[in-house]
């Protein structure tokens, strides 16, 4: 305790008079900034951390006493606040490391941040795709990577309640979201992976309404997923950004090969308002998709996203033991998107990201921080 309280004195000496709130509006959302907000206060800002409700009613608390710059992980509680008469600006934390979906910078809102920070090179190098002339971003790095690379588990105590074989890998099935749209996305698929020996499946919080029917976990809101990553010898996914943690952890994964990936070409992006790219460079993107041939083509890049074995749902299982028997062969595709999907991932990219917004802050520079002692 008396380090953490050095570390904390230490900090609060760098820092004067920042007053920043955090505002989510989903567990996602939330997962993204909290550690961040944790680093903020641990750092002396004068900071909150509030949900924002869909009713406009509830939030006109929150509107009268919110600073007036704010950290968001997704729009939609900007947009809440902004109907309720909030006029303030913000700084714009991404709430994943999947770089493969399209909807990463297609919009306005992403553009109108006095900072956005790319969670990975992979991240900067869409932008530049998108729009080389954009100069608000800086390489920070993704909060909810510290929780993961510093948190520690108690694997037997885990094991046991989960009534897990101990002598036997753990398999973890942790889709992207989209149930709600199509009985092939993501959780659905859990069916194909059910005789598979100590397996855990965890939704996407959009999809937690059907853990009950798919014999999922819901995780405890303050935890999220990491616990159950560190636990995992093996992660089957499809186009989630628990792939990308997995690889970080050097965890061997399985990537199911679907045909469609909810946010990704060739679907067509349910929303029509406020979208930053023409007609013509979205469809030139959707003409250039073909998941028969690149299911992990990162949208508005000539790259793959794959980082182990690929197998559709039928070949799932046979997969997985292909995977326990040579969790060394993708290790260096691994350890590059790892690499490129989180900049300098460390355990520090609070920290890292805290001290950019504060020299911001400070000086009107958006200056890039890399390595930290």
């Amino acid at each position: 305790m008396g380090n953490i309280n050095i570390f904390m004195t230490a900090n609060l000496t760098m820092v004067d008079n920042i007053r920043i709130d955090f505002v989510w509006s989903t567990q996602k959302g939330r997962s993204s900034i909290y550690p961040l907000y944790q680093m903020a206060v641990s750092r002396g800002w004068e900071s909150s951390f509030y949900k924002i409700k869909k009713q406009g009613f509830l939030n006109q608390k929150i509107v009268k006493s919110l600073a007036e710059i704010i950290v968001i992980a997704y729009d939609q509680p900007l947009y809440r606040l902004r109907k309720s008469g909030w006029d303030g600006k913000y700084i714009y934390i991404e709430h994943g490391l999947g770089a493969i979906k399209y909807y990463t910078y297609k919009y306005n809102f992403f553009y109108d941040a006095e900072l956005l920070f790319y969670p990975g090179p992979v991240f900067q190098r869409k932008m530049e795709a998108i729009n080389p002339h954009f100069k608000n971003g800086l390489l920070g790095g993704y909060p909810k990577m510290d929780d993961l690379i510093n948190k520690k588990i108690n694997r037997q105590e885990m094991v046991t309640k989960l009534k897990l074989n101990a002598k036997k890998p753990v398999i973890l099935f942790a889709p992207s979201w989209g149930g709600k749209y199509s009985k092939q996305s993501g959780i659905w698929n859990a069916d194909f992976l059910k005789n598979i020996p100590n397996l855990i499946v965890v939704p996407h919080s959009q999809d937690y309404r059907y853990a009950k029917k798919t014999n999922a976990i819901i995780p405890f809101e303050n935890e999220g997923i990491n616990p159950y990553l560190l636990l995992a010898d093996v992660v089957v996914s499809d186009v989630s950004s628990v792939l990308a943690e997995a690889a970080i952890l050097d965890k061997p994964v399985v990537q199911l090969k679907l045909t469609s990936y909810p946010g990704c070409f060739p679907e067509k992006d349910r929303r029509k308002e406020g979208v930053y790219l023409s007609d013509e460079f979205i469809q030139k993107e959707e003409a250039n998709t073909n998941l028969n041939v690149r299911p992990f083509k990162i949208a508005f890049l000539d790259e793959d996203w794959i980082m182990g074995e690929i197998a559709e749902p039928h070949n799932i299982h046979e997969a997985v033991i292909k995977v326990v028997a040579h969790p060394e062969k993708y290790k260096k595709e691994r350890r590059y998107w790892g690499e490129q999907s989180c900049y300098k991932c460390d355990g520090k990219s609070s920290l890292r990201i805290a001290k950019m917004i504060e020299h911001f802050q400070t000086t009107g520079e958006r200056k890039q921080i890399g390595d930290l002692n």
